[in-house]
């Protein structure tokens, strides 16, 4: 393992990252199926307003510019979003889509119809993630809600402005969560063991290994808060089901119902945050 990759490193889930289909506005049949944490810099780059970025195809004479018409987002990492793109894109061999669900005619594999099918298909796979689906073009928002191939989908999805969907795009606020931690001595409200996130003696970490191991011995827990008290996460997960990953929980002291994806965003930020400081550490995001 090189130096670089060993460095001591987190798992953030990210704030935003989504698959997204563009459609030619020149050549409306002509699409291009990506996937990213910032849609409006990335469109930008596929239209050739950035310099750097874009992608071969979409630069092809004639096909630019392009619209977004497609959004799915809410993925916890990279690396999920990244899956989730490359099963839309391979529709027709992923494992992620039964067999006697394909729609296995290549004519149709490029249609937007049945990339709309196609997304309904992978939800299926994808629904521990507390996906969600924007679409920007009412022609394509009529086909979602047509649903030619007559296929279930749980996931919203709603119509939105493009411009306005993205600007309403924001970091994860972890303020009021770091002020409940440094105002008082928590303790999990479902265990009723004392959260102790600062920590008097920590040892001399330099590696990704030792960073992995010093934690898996139950330090620096991932926990929630909400309001002015906190959880452990694994807690709160094993009081809501056998599901592995809830995508709701209600909190026990005061019955809010909270999103498990929005818990572990700040979740992550704010470990990382700690750790950083407390172990003197320029730590990786991962």
């Amino acid at each position: 393992m090189s130096q670089t990759n060993d460095k001591p490193a987190l798992h953030l889930v990210p704030s935003f990252y989504g698959v997204y289909i563009l459609k030619s506005i020149p050549k409306p049949r002509s699409t291009y199926i990506g996937s990213t944490p910032d849609p409006k810099r990335r469109l930008r780059q596929h239209n050739g307003d950035l310099k750097v970025g874009g992608a071969y195809r979409t630069k092809k004479d004639g096909s630019r510019p392009w619209n977004m018409v497609v959004l799915v987002y809410g993925f916890p990492s990279r690396i999920a979003a990244l899956q989730f793109e490359h099963s839309l894109q391979h529709a027709y061999q992923t494992r992620h889509i039964d067999n006697d669900a394909r729609i296995t005619s290549s004519s149709r594999q490029s249609s937007i119809h049945s990339k709309l099918a196609n997304i309904r298909l992978l939800t299926t796979s994808f629904d521990k993630m507390s996906l969600k689906i924007a679409i920007f073009d009412e022609e394509v928002y009529r086909m979602w809600i047509e649903n030619k191939h007559k296929i279930e989908c749980s996931v919203p999805c709603t119509l939105f402005k493009f411009e306005e969907f993205c600007d309403s795009i924001k970091e994860i606020d972890i303020e009021d969560a770091k002020n409940v931690l440094l105002s008082k001595q928590l303790e999990c409200m479902e265990c009723r063991v004392s959260i102790d996130y600062f920590q008097d003696n920590t040892p001399n970490i330099s590696s990704r290994q030792e960073l992995s191991n010093y934690l898996s011995k139950g330090n620096y827990p991932l926990i929630g808060i909400c309001g002015d008290h906190a959880f452990h996460l694994s807690c709160m997960a094993r009081q809501h089901g056998p599901s592995m990953v809830p995508k709701f929980v209600t909190c026990t002291t005061c019955g809010q119902k909270l999103d498990w994806s929005d818990i572990i965003k700040v979740s992550t930020r704010l470990r990382h945050y700690v750790v950083q400081d407390s172990l003197h550490l320029a730590i990786t995001q991962l």
